[in-house]
């Protein structure tokens, strides 16, 4: 079978409404990056590729398995985290007894951590990717093509005469410009959003596009899994290869909001800059609202100055809690100091500032959480998240659960909005965390001061319409009891 022939559907499940319910307006339907960087491979090696994304197009379950069916794929693929495991095992057993000769596939931080156990709970199955899926896609479809053995594909895991054969491992790319761009022209760019926050910017969140210019992150921060697929070292893609994705979501799609999403974009300043530089001689810088995530310690003031020029207004930094002793127990190798200069940095640049934070990792007490909010509004910034730690697998706090016989949910309550937390300490209960988050939620968004600065900065009338609205959709959750 020439590889031409090779029908391959990658697809998003839809899991929003499972996950969100009232509160899915307000979050960000972003392109599955992913899925593009799988199929542009796939393309290259000569498949007929197609993306069906069930959240972006709100598909029902049942709609999107008919779908899928209907076309009658070779191979079907779909990335799998923790919170959509569940949802995703639904998919696969429902697809499989329509289309039972088709090849089901999976990759993601969850099959990565769980590879065996993944196989174990998806029976309907056949294949998971561990680690990055670029090269093993096109591995995996040649050993169909030429009726090779499994064994030989590097980084799988899959399934044979009853029994979980785990191939050797394959690891990270090391020329991440070996890759093509992924296929973004295989989605509908009108599907997709930013959250809904980024309108008080300028009333816009869309269109939007998303970029990686590097793999994998500096930290060992003991709640990410990051590492599970991208592995412990930050890899650069090919600067031409990250142009050419700007100029397609510029050009093709019109967008007016850029994620760079790599999980620090500011570690390399010469990059940053190189890159500023392009926008700024593009003239892009007068179009895009460019949004960034960083550590605090890598928060340079020019390094800031330069992207603010380029177009960059938030930057979002990981600061997870305000006690020192609840950072260190983390491994985030981050001070207190740094954080609070971090934003004041930003601030000096011109940024809008978001900050995000967790509320109940390893050693976590009331008093520490109440340290936690009072640096969130002690900082000056204009949003601010705050979750309930998550042991994900693959994670030291995984780890330290299994290890202390810490009693577990369903993988479909390992979500961080409308699923009870998880408690890992015996200071804290669920309950207990749940008031923490809402205590953490009120203190910082119901300020007088916070409110009328925001008010002043940003788009008024839309940042009230946003606030009332999310005022009656967190109390529709709470009257459903799912917060």
């Amino acid at each position: 079978m020439p590889l031409e022939n090779i029908r391959m559907i990658l697809v998003v499940v839809p899991t929003m409404e499972n996950a969100y319910h009232n509160l899915k307006h307000f979050v960000s339907v972003s392109p599955p990056i992913g899925l593009t960087s799988i199929a542009a491979t796939a393309l290259r090696a000569g498949c007929d590729v197609s993306i069906i994304d069930g959240d972006a197009e709100n598909l029902t379950m049942e709609q999107l398995v008919t779908r899928v069916a209907d076309k009658n794929p070779v191979f079907v693929g779909a990335t799998i985290m923790t919170a959509t495991m569940d949802i995703t095992r639904d998919f696969f057993t429902l697809l499989k007894k329509k289309i039972p000769e088709t090849v089901m596939i999976a990759g993601g931080p969850h099959v990565s951590a769980l590879p065996e156990q993944t196989m174990e709970d998806i029976p309907a199955l056949d294949i998971g990717v561990i680690g990055e899926g670029d090269l093993t896609i096109v591995d995996i479809v040649n050993a169909y093509k030429n009726q090779l053995p499994l064994r030989d594909v590097d980084g799988i895991v899959y399934k044979k005469n009853d029994k979980i054969i785990i191939t050797r491992s394959r690891p990270p790319i090391a020329n991440l410009g070996c890759l093509p761009v992924p296929a973004n022209h295989l989605l509908k760019k009108h599907l997709y959003r930013s959250y809904l926050w980024s309108r008080w910017v300028s009333g816009r969140n869309g269109p939007i596009g998303v970029i990686f210019t590097a793999r994998g992150c500096i930290g060992r921060c003991n709640f990410c899994a990051s590492h599970t697929v991208f592995g412990p070292k930050v890899r650069y893609f090919d600067m031409q290869q990250v142009y050419d994705q700007l100029e397609f979501f510029i050009n093709e799609w019109n967008v007016r909001i850029l994620y760079l999403q790599d999980d620090t974009f500011n570690l390399n300043r010469k990059r940053v800059n190189e890159l500023c530089d392009y926008i700024i001689e593009k003239g892009y810088n007068q179009r895009l609202e460019i949004q960034i995530s960083s550590r605090a310690n890598t928060a340079h003031l020019p390094t800031l100055k330069k992207m603010r020029t380029a177009g960059v207004r938030w930057v979002f930094f990981g600061i997870e809690s305000g006690n020192q002793q609840i950072l260190d127990q983390m491994d985030k190798n981050i001070h207190l100091d740094q954080i609070r200069s971090a934003v004041a940095n930003a601030r000096k640049a011109g940024m809008f500032v978001g900050g995000n934070y967790i509320i109940g990792c390893l050693g976590e007490t009331r008093e520490t959480a109440k340290d936690t909010i009072k640096l969130a509004c002690e900082l000056e910034q204009d949003y601010a998240s705050f979750a309930t730690a998550i042991p994900l697998p693959g994670t030291g706090l995984y780890q330290y659960c299994l290890e202390k016989n810490i009693a577990l949910p369903a993988w479909n309550d390992f979500g961080s909005v409308n699923t009870p937390p998880i408690a890992l300490n015996s200071t804290l209960t669920a309950e207990e965390l749940c008031q923490l988050r809402d205590m953490a939620v009120n203190r910082f968004f119901i300020r007088p001061g916070y409110l009328i600065k925001i008010l002043i900065r940003l788009k008024t009338f839309i940042v009230l319409k946003d606030f009332v609205t999310m005022f009656f959709a967190l109390r529709k959750e709470k009257k459903e009891k799912r917060l």
